[in-house]
């Protein structure tokens, strides 16, 4: 009965140490317009400062070659004015963004417009931003013109959090 007990604790014991292997840490990749790439939780307003949106989200993500110049805005749909969608210019050392494209979020077909807006300024602050849950997050101020008028979206990078929309 004794060998039989160590037995099983050898076989524990073994399991343990077993189980104990370490990995190193896991190389993270980023897109080459990171940190300007992401989501972010924004308030669109018109030219007057009247708000059209309390709460929406606006996407800058990379282009499918990769260009570390230029990235992908969308904000809203076409279902509103100041919906936009089209590839743009970037810095992303300096954490801007700007030009003008053509605005597929009016397009009929979804590839082509023949209506172009244009993102006058675009500006990313890391940790620039205090979210409604008090935390820090990456702030953002876009002013763009679309053909129904000037309009300014501000927000932060989106969290996650509940209690931060």
């Amino acid at each position: 009965m004794k060998q039989i007990k160590c037995l099983v604790i050898l076989l524990f014991a073994m399991t343990v140490f077993a189980s104990c292997d370490t990995y190193g840490d896991y190389e993270q990749d980023f897109s080459p317009v990171y940190p300007l790439s992401g989501q972010y939780y924004v308030t669109v307003y018109d030219a007057n400062n009247a708000i059209l949106s309390a709460g929406t989200y606006l996407y800058l993500y990379n282009t499918t070659d990769n260009a570390t110049d230029k990235l992908w805005i969308k904000l809203g749909s076409s279902s509103v004015q100041w919906g936009i969608l089209g590839k743009i210019g970037c810095d992303v050392k300096a954490l801007q963004f700007s030009g003008k494209a053509p605005n597929l979020a009016v397009s009929t077909n979804g590839s082509t417009s023949s209506v172009d807006f244009t993102v006058t300024s675009g500006n990313v602050t890391l940790d620039g931003a205090t979210t409604p849950t008090n935390g820090k997050s990456d702030a953002i101020t876009v002013t763009f013109t679309t053909a129904n008028g000037t309009y300014k979206a501000t927000g932060f990078r989106h969290t996650g959090w509940d209690g931060d929309e």
